[in-house]
């Protein structure tokens, strides 16, 4: 822009970022963010005109460290300026922090597979945000099953290889077009037999669904429950799959109930994931410690985990 005063919106990650032009000098606005956008506002609306969220939020950060409050009250600071313009910052103190680390880490990052699939740093230097985990918790991880649930192109059940090189690691994708990438590279390279792709979906029952996206296939769902019934200690379930994750883990309470695993489960799709999913996991592990970390910093208000461990 060969200007000496100008303002350009520019698209990033989903916001119009404002960059001025001064005297041939351009300046990037990044304390300034337009459409602040939230695909998953309506549902998370009329859940709030609903309910009692005073008492909903009280018992949601109940027994969470301050990070995770600090993600809970930015998200409802966040939620009533959604589509309008915002001036701040988007993120929490954590995830300047947290962004700053993976810009770091990038400099050495060597992307696995690069010509197969391109996998977001972030997910390696913040373990999809099972970091901050006690180290007694992660070791204990290693060595025993990994149930990756909405493996998309693998490039989660690849950060699990990486950090529980022990474990086995069933990557589950019921999408044709995700599951080949996954058996694409594996043909490179199998992993030391460690990722097992598996062409079904989770949920709460043995069924057959249709699944559109681009195409319609049909889709096999199954239970951890079965899928797990005889085999040995499940230490870790990660679940992202669009709004399906509290009936997974309804799928999956003897399994719970049985392994005590580790559960790192996205919370952003749905209202009632958001916060009534850390009731149910206390139900059925009182002994449940919990905290909500970010898997990947994409989108301010979304890639929120909850993690039970």
């Amino acid at each position: 822009m060969n200007k000496l005063f100008g303002i350009e919106l520019i698209e990033k990650n989903g916001y119009k970022i404002p960059r001025i032009y001064f005297l041939k000098i351009s300046h990037k606005l990044k304390w300034m963010k337009l459409n602040l956008s939230f695909y998953w506002k309506d549902v998370f609306a009329k859940y709030f005109k609903e309910n009692d969220m005073q008492s909903k939020i009280s018992n949601l950060k109940e027994g969470l460290d301050e990070i995770s409050q600090e993600y809970i009250n930015h998200f409802m600071k966040l939620f009533p300026r959604i589509g309008k313009i915002y001036l701040g910052n988007i993120w929490t103190k954590y995830d300047d922090k947290l962004n700053k680390e993976c810009e770091k880490f990038k400099k050495t990052f060597k992307q696995p597979f690069e010509e197969i699939l391109q996998i977001n740093p972030y997910f390696y230097s913040n373990m999809y945000g099972l970091k901050d985990l006690p180290d007694e918790v992660l070791k204990n991880i290693n060595g025993k099953i990994i149930a990756d649930g909405g493996a998309l192109n693998g490039d989660t059940a690849l950060m699990f290889h990486h950090f529980f090189p022990d474990s086995t690691i069933n990557a589950f994708e019921p999408l044709s077009i995700n599951y080949n990438v996954i058996k694409t590279f594996l043909e490179k390279d199998n992993c030391n037999g460690k990722i097992v792709p598996v062409k079904k979906g989770l949920g709460i029952k043995e069924e057959t669904i249709e699944i559109k996206f681009n195409d319609t296939e049909m889709a096999q769902i199954t239970t951890l429950d079965n899928f797990y019934r005889e085999s040995g200690p499940v230490g870790l379930i990660k679940l992202d799959t669009e709004g399906f994750e509290s009936l997974i883990i309804k799928g999956g309470e003897n399994i719970i109930k049985r392994d005590k695993p580790v559960i790192a489960a996205a919370i952003y799709h749905t209202p009632e994931d958001f916060f009534d999913l850390k009731a149910k996991l206390k139900e059925l592990n009182p002994g449940y410690k919990f905290m909500i970390r970010r898997s990947e910093a994409v989108l301010p208000m979304a890639d929120l985990v909850l993690i039970a461990y």
